[in-house]
């Protein structure tokens, strides 16, 4: 009798434990969609869709990618602060996503809090050391402080990683000119010419 309640008992709990992952499984596809479908309205401008499909996740499925999305709609709607707090809740989920240390940095360089900008910029190079927009960006925080030897060395990484930016270009030669080298800026301002 007893061995039979065993296997009975041990049956059950297969079952049981089959119906749970198939459940787990399809609350995975259906959260993926969920997230797939948010990105779809964000990337058409319908922000406040993608919001509260996104809003609407158990905070334990939120990775640092949907608090990366929920901070660029919040940005799309002005509110640099709630952008803020998602991007520092992405990096609470990945201390190294530097996407959003990079966002933080243009956040803060658009309120002209060029060192906060800057030291999250540098902190997404650390952690993704080709991504040409971040050395950019650092290098234009550097010349409103007036770091122009930093500026250039990050501008000259820039166009190593990205030779086709128009920008870069014209951005190095103002540096030479403010370092006074006024050949290197001419030399690098043919180039940005012979580009347009």
């Amino acid at each position: 009798m007893q061995k039979k309640l065993f296997i009975f008992l041990s049956i059950s709990f297969l079952f049981i434990l089959n119906i749970y992952n198939i459940a787990l499984a399809s609350n995975n596809d259906n959260i993926k969609d969920i997230k797939q479908q948010a990105i779809a309205l964000y990337t058409t401008g319908n922000y406040k869709e993608a919001f509260k499909l996104l809003d609407n996740l158990p905070t334990s499925e939120k990775n640092e990618e949907v608090f990366l999305l929920l901070a660029n709609i919040a940005q799309e709607n002005n509110d640099d602060n709630s952008a803020i707090q998602n991007l520092n809740k992405a990096l609470d989920k990945n201390y190294s996503y530097y996407k959003a240390y990079y966002n933080l940095g243009c956040i803060f360089a658009s309120k002209k809090s060029y060192l906060l900008a800057s030291n999250n910029f540098e902190l997404a190079i650390k952690y993704n050391k080709t991504f040409p927009s971040a050395y950019y960006n650092l290098a234009c925080c550097q010349m409103k402080l007036k770091n122009y030897e930093q500026a250039k060395k990050n501008l000259i990484k820039a166009l190593e990683l990205s030779p086709q930016n128009k920008d870069y270009y014209y951005n190095l030669a103002y540096c030479y000119k403010e370092l006074h080298k006024e050949k290197q800026a001419k030399k690098i301002l043919e180039v940005y010419n012979k580009m347009s």
